[in-house]
């Protein structure tokens, strides 16, 4: 069992594609309360993680499960304590889902967290995804699967992203830099079916809006 799935606690408007997605191998993780996002798909998770206060303890008698609890006063959300557990446990691929919500500190922060997993952890490979929308960092290259016409944003993530190679983007950058703050990289279009990006330095967030 090398993936992971997690489930965070924020907004999940696609149930039926996230229940495409997952496997029987793959191993459920829900943040605290996010178990109810698993429980909607009529599947069970094998992990629940983080300080449980958002997980009835109705439920939390009625599961059978392994439960990892957390005090309340902790130094860490409970959606980075469930990639810690990922991490700790060597999964070499994570799927999350729920961590889109409304809460823009939540947004900013699991995303540059995602930015400094991937930093130190180049080999694993990691995606949001939110309905029609997916997110990957990028760490010197990626590959996209989509189709025609989708959009894809590249977003520099701390610093500047160096010698940027696209290939598959109606308007290409060609050994090309993006500054930190920099909106060029906003809404980009697919013009082939595979993508690939590179870059010699720096990281950036991946968005892919398919159609």
């Amino acid at each position: 069992m090398t993936r992971a799935i997690i489930f965070a606690n924020g907004n999940l408007s696609d149930l039926s594609h996230a229940k495409k997605i997952i496997n029987k191998e793959d191993c459920l993780i829900a943040a605290d309360g996010a178990v109810k996002h698993i429980l909607k798909l009529k599947l069970i998770p094998k992990i629940i993680i983080g300080d449980l206060d958002s997980t009835p303890l109705s439920l939390q008698k009625e599961l059978k499960v392994q439960f990892i609890k957390y005090p309340r006063k902790k130094d860490k959300t409970d959606f980075e304590l469930a990639v810690d557990y990922c991490l700790e446990n060597k999964f070499q691929e994570i799927i999350i889902f729920g961590v889109l919500g409304d809460r823009i500190d939540h947004l900013m922060a699991n995303i540059f967290l995602l930015a400094k997993i991937q930093t130190e952890n180049p080999t694993i490979k990691i995606k949001v995804i939110e309905g029609k929308k997916e997110i990957f960092i990028l760490n010197k290259e990626i590959v996209i699967n989509g189709k025609i016409g989708d959009e894809i944003s590249i977003i520099p993530v701390g610093e500047k992203l160096e010698d940027i190679l696209t290939d598959g983007l109606e308007y290409q950058l060609d050994n090309e830099s993006l500054l930190f703050g920099s909106t060029r990289g906003i809404s980009n279009v697919m013009n082939k079916k595979l993508v690939k990006i590179k870059a010699s330095a720096g990281i950036a967030m991946i968005e892919h809006n398919l159609q």
